[in-house]
């Protein structure tokens, strides 16, 4: 009898953690394809769009090459056949494509596969600063680019790389040199990766770099993916693909920071950026992550998009939010969407591998 009992509630154990493994890779959602006015294809030459992030007046800075090899150790894989590019759009001409931006400087273009970025503008001199997560073969980097707006260039200024830097995803400068990043996994084998995965361990975590030393300022994680800064730089929002959700975390004058909420919005979200109007969180999303695998082995295999708009209902609480889904395309127009960025009515629409869109934005509360 004993027996039994140990066998029925192993075997609930193991279906419950199968339900949650399934739960969070989407195989329960379903799409209906709806944009928010027109939309078009960018015609850039690179693959894909992984991150945007865009400054005051309306340049939009877009990372395009990122090392899918990082997602699977074996070390027979050769990256795939690309390289890492940075390339502008403008908001205020939304009719011409984005232009690839060359790199000044001591840097090394070969090995440049870039992910997450984050803009830092000094508000007095209007200075551009441009932070990409790298991922270097050797290791992981943020390198720090200085834009100048004339010659449309890339000035690379600075490579950082320190050992709370294990797995980056996302960035988002807080000064010159300083930011926070995350830490989407902690294993370095393909065996520790895969029970991470598998298992849902929760040993991702965020980091921060004061421009001379690091620390991990959270751990225990599942995840975390996006991450990004109230425009009061007062509040941290992070993203976890795996739970659905966003956390928002309060950030103190030490730069530690805490949790005040988590906002669930029950679909894989990729990327964050904020409206710098009224401080809306705009949300990339994978509604079927399950169906990203075999997008990254076959780019023509579709994976459906999303975008959901957060919308907090007081400027002084969290507490009341509503959430829109602002954009779902089924993977024909755009696969994998990872980030969504806006500017006066006009939305810019990433994705991990696969193409840019550019939409208007003519139904929006």
């Amino acid at each position: 009898m004993l027996n039994k009992i140990v066998g029925m509630i192993v075997l609930a154990a193991v279906g419950t953690h199968v339900f949650r493994i399934l739960h969070s890779l989407g195989y329960q959602n379903t799409v209906y394809k709806h944009y928010p006015g027109p939309c078009r294809l960018l015609q850039t030459p690179g693959k894909g769009s992984e991150d945007i992030s865009v400054t005051t007046n309306g340049l939009a800075f877009i990372s395009s090459g990122i090392r899918l090899t990082r997602y699977n150790l074996d070390k027979s894989r050769k990256p795939h056949n690309t390289r890492g590019r940075i390339y502008l759009y403008d908001f205020n001409n939304p009719s011409q494509n984005a232009t690839e931006l060359p790199f000044d400087g001591d840097f090394d273009v070969d090995n440049f596969y870039p992910h997450g970025i984050s803009l830092w503008q000094d508000s007095i001199t209007g200075e551009v600063l441009l932070f990409v997560v790298n991922h270097n073969p050797k290791e992981e980097r943020i390198e720090i680019f200085n834009f100048d707006p004339k010659s449309l260039r890339l000035k690379h200024s600075k490579t950082v790389n320190v050992k709370t830097m294990y797995s980056v995803n996302d960035v988002v400068a807080v000064g010159r040199e300083s930011f926070y990043f995350t830490n989407d996994r902690y294993s370095k084998t393909w065996y520790g990766q895969s029970a991470e995965k598998y298992l849902l361990l929760p040993w991702g975590s965020i980091g921060f770099y004061d421009g001379k030393k690091d620390t991990l300022v959270q751990t225990g994680l599942l995840g975390p993916n996006g991450i990004n800064i109230s425009p009061d730089r007062r509040f941290l929002y992070v993203a976890s693909i795996r739970l659905g959700s966003v956390t928002i975390y309060s950030i103190s004058s030490d730069n530690s920071i805490k949790e005040l909420k988590v906002i669930p919005v029950y679909t894989g979200v990729d990327n964050i950026e904020i409206d710098p109007d009224n401080g809306d969180l705009w949300l990339g999303c994978h509604p079927q992550l399950y169906l990203m695998t075999s997008h990254f082995a076959n780019v023509t295999k579709r994976s459906p998009s999303q975008v959901l708009r957060v919308k907090f209902n007081r400027k002084d609480s969290y507490d009341q939010y509503e959430i829109q889904e602002v954009f779902v395309d089924d993977g024909a127009l755009i696969s994998g969407s990872s980030v969504a960025s806006v500017y006066k009515n006009k939305l810019l629409v990433g994705s991990v591998i696969h193409t840019t869109v550019y939409c208007d934005i003519n139904t929006l509360y």
